[in-house]
């Protein structure tokens, strides 16, 4: 059996690869449109564009405390080629532009898109891997780009994280909601949605 760690081992060889194919020619991103959030089941996917620039400062302070249940008690954003922070000290370095904010009792919001263009056999790939994730359920939830996936993994100390992943036109947008399971199913479910939504409106540019 495929474990969770030699998964995402896996994940991040191919995008490595990918990175540097691609990194040279220039790529300077749109601006996004500050447009409302579009609620996911509303969201037609194939017609939204995202810029792959740093958005952090984007994301409203009221949405994060929406998401979390409470306000953060810290933050951490990270660029291309930076130290992912992964909660231990350490984190790989990775390939992505993003943010993460931390509350109680094990709650985090978090956002990312790879640093560069992917294509759809590697966003592919990328949903085929995490279905292999130990302690997961992965199912494809294509409202949320194409390919797209909706995953829930079982953490330490009764906390439920929730991931949303997905490709919008060549941008690979994932964002994620850890909440205790303390939290009723169905509110989870529906908090990782608005908060996917506020990172999309963040990152939108069409």
């Amino acid at each position: 059996m495929v474990t969770g760690r030699s998964a995402v081992v896996a994940v991040l060889a191919l995008l490595t690869a990918l990175m540097l194919a691609g990194c040279s020619g220039s790529d300077q991103p749109a601006r996004p449109s500050r447009a409302a959030p579009t609620p996911i089941g509303e969201l037609d996917a194939s017609a939204v564009r995202l810029v792959r620039a740093e958005f952090c400062d984007r994301v409203p302070a009221a949405d994060v405390r929406r998401a979390l249940g409470h306000a953060p008690e810290s933050d951490d954003r990270w660029g291309n080629g930076d130290p992912v922070p992964n909660g231990s000290g350490s984190g790989d370095v990775g390939h992505e532009i993003g943010c993460r904010w931390t509350g109680a009792g094990g709650a985090g919001a978090a956002a990312w898109v790879f640093a560069r263009p992917v294509a759809t056999v590697f966003a592919t790939q990328v949903v085929a891997q995490a279905g292999q994730a130990q302690d997961c359920r992965t199912e494809a939830a294509n409202e949320f780009g194409s390919p797209a996936m909706l995953q829930s993994c079982a953490q330490p100390g009764g906390v439920d994280r929730m991931r949303r992943a997905g490709l919008f036109g060549d941008t690979w947008l994932t964002c994620e909601l850890s909440l205790p399971t303390s939290v009723p199913d169905a509110t989870r479910r529906a908090r990782l949605d608005t908060w996917c939504a506020t990172v999309v409106a963040a990152l939108r540019t069409s």
